[in-house]
Protein backbone atom coordinates (compact mmCIF):
# COMPACT_ATOMS: atom_id res chain seq x y z
CA UNK A 1 0.00 0.00 0.00
CA UNK A 2 1.36 3.27 -0.64
CA UNK A 3 1.60 6.11 2.01
CA UNK A 4 2.03 9.96 2.79
CA UNK A 5 4.08 10.90 5.45
CA UNK A 6 3.54 14.86 6.47
CA UNK A 7 6.10 16.60 8.54
CA UNK A 8 5.89 19.78 10.72
CA UNK A 9 9.69 20.75 9.34
CA UNK A 10 11.72 20.22 6.52
CA UNK A 11 14.62 17.93 8.62
CA UNK A 12 12.01 15.38 9.31
CA UNK A 13 11.49 14.68 5.82
CA UNK A 14 15.02 14.42 4.67
CA UNK A 15 15.87 12.43 7.52
CA UNK A 16 13.01 9.97 6.78
CA UNK A 17 14.45 9.83 3.24
CA UNK A 18 17.72 8.44 4.61
CA UNK A 19 16.20 6.14 7.04
CA UNK A 20 13.81 4.94 4.73
CA UNK A 21 16.24 4.37 1.68
CA UNK A 22 18.44 2.68 4.56
CA UNK A 23 15.88 0.00 4.64
CA UNK A 24 15.28 -0.46 0.89
CA UNK A 25 11.70 1.43 0.70
CA UNK A 26 11.09 3.06 -2.43
CA UNK A 27 10.43 6.78 -1.32
CA UNK A 28 10.46 10.25 -3.03
CA UNK A 29 10.33 13.70 -1.27
CA UNK A 30 7.80 15.64 -2.50
CA UNK A 31 5.99 19.25 -2.45
CA UNK A 32 2.89 18.79 0.25
CA UNK A 33 -0.57 18.96 -1.94
CA UNK A 34 -2.68 22.02 -0.98
CA UNK A 35 -5.17 19.87 1.12
CA UNK A 36 -2.87 18.96 3.49
CA UNK A 37 -2.28 22.10 5.07
CA UNK A 38 -0.45 25.28 5.15
CA UNK A 39 2.45 24.14 7.85
CA UNK A 40 3.29 20.97 5.89
CA UNK A 41 5.47 22.17 3.09
CA UNK A 42 7.21 18.71 2.08
CA UNK A 43 5.93 15.17 2.73
CA UNK A 44 7.36 11.42 1.92
CA UNK A 45 5.74 8.99 -0.85
CA UNK A 46 6.28 5.40 0.23
CA UNK A 47 5.24 2.02 0.38
CA UNK A 48 4.71 -0.37 2.97
CA UNK A 49 2.61 -2.72 4.27
CA UNK A 50 0.82 -0.71 7.46
CA UNK A 51 1.40 2.66 8.65
CA UNK A 52 2.52 0.97 11.75
CA UNK A 53 5.35 -0.61 9.62
CA UNK A 54 6.17 2.88 9.15
CA UNK A 55 5.77 4.65 12.20
CA UNK A 56 7.74 1.96 14.01
CA UNK A 57 10.61 3.00 11.55
CA UNK A 58 10.79 6.23 12.05
CA UNK A 59 9.89 5.67 16.09
CA UNK A 60 13.14 3.53 16.26
CA UNK A 61 15.04 6.48 13.98
CA UNK A 62 14.10 9.14 16.73
CA UNK A 63 11.95 11.10 14.00
CA UNK A 64 9.19 12.97 14.47
CA UNK A 65 6.37 13.39 11.53
CA UNK A 66 2.98 14.96 11.59
CA UNK A 67 0.65 12.15 10.00
CA UNK A 68 0.70 9.12 7.69
CA UNK A 69 -1.86 8.77 5.51
CA UNK A 70 -2.48 6.17 2.87
CA UNK A 71 -1.99 7.91 -0.74
CA UNK A 72 -4.91 8.21 -2.92
CA UNK A 73 -3.27 9.67 -5.77
CA UNK A 74 -0.84 6.45 -5.83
Amino acid sequence: MKFIITFNDVSGSLRTEQVLKRFAYPCVIDAAPRGLGAGCVYIIRTAAQTQEEIASILESAEIGWANIIADEAG
